[in-house]
């Protein structure tokens, strides 16, 4: 399998992240500092402001760190090089291209049971206790997610893509941590698998879905020319 990585959004961004949290930490003890030794109310108000932004910056660029992409380059490793993957260089986050499709892949780092409640519409998580919560990525809302990365898709594709034919794109919900156990989920809106049986659910497609050799290396061609 071929490997296609941004590495160097991924460097600004956990960079990103440390210089934010490093901020962050210097602005809350600056307030505690102003607000016992100078006792300005105003400028201790400034000071944590800008330290909860900072804080709140950092955690949100610190998901970054995870690379779920290493998770997700070791588990398709084994695929031959009919399949690409993608990461932050195409139009979509991850994304798989092969014979089987084009497979939008929403990672997550969340550990415990997880299954899909259909009459709430929503994925849910049991874990051991429920500190084991915290520090956890929420499972968030993967079919909006699915949906926006199709549709930026889909508008790259109807600017670049003279193909004929519809391409039909694919998106499956992805549990890399190998502590994870995906019970219950077989009804879910997209395939829904921990990361160990996530080849099996990406080399299976119906005939809507797959590509034709010549589609797969066009397809290929541009997204590396992006």
């Amino acid at each position: 399998m071929r490997i296609f990585t941004n590495e160097i959004l991924y460097r600004r961004n956990t960079r990103l992240a440390f210089v934010a949290n490093l901020a962050g930490m210097f602005f809350l003890l600056a307030s505690v500092y102003v607000l016992f030794s100078e006792s300005q109310l105003g400028l201790y108000l400034l000071f944590l402001l800008a330290g909860i932004v900072c804080m709140q910056t950092g955690a949100y660029f610190g998901r970054w760190n995870r690379r779920p992409d290493l998770a997700l380059n070791k588990a398709l490793r084994s695929i031959d090089d009919n399949y690409t993957l993608y990461h932050y260089t195409t139009p979509v986050s991850h994304m798989l291209l092969g014979p089987s499709g084009i497979w939008i892949l929403l990672p997550r780092h969340t550990r415990g049971k997880i299954s899909y409640n259909q009459s709430r519409r929503r994925w849910t998580l049991r874990t051991r206790g429920f500190l084991a919560r915290f520090g956890q990525e929420s499972i968030g809302r993967p079919i909006v997610e699915a949906s926006m990365e199709a549709e930026a898709l889909d508008r790259f594709l109807q600017k670049h893509w003279r193909d004929e034919n519809h391409l039909r794109i694919q998106a499956a919900l992805v549990f890399v941590d190998e502590g994870t156990e995906v019970v219950g989920a077989g009804n879910a809106p997209i395939p829904t698998v921990g990361i160990k049986k996530l080849k099996q659910i990406l080399l299976k497609a119906d005939e809507k879905s797959r590509l034709s050799k010549a589609q797969a290396r066009q397809l290929n061609a541009l997204f590396e020319a992006a």
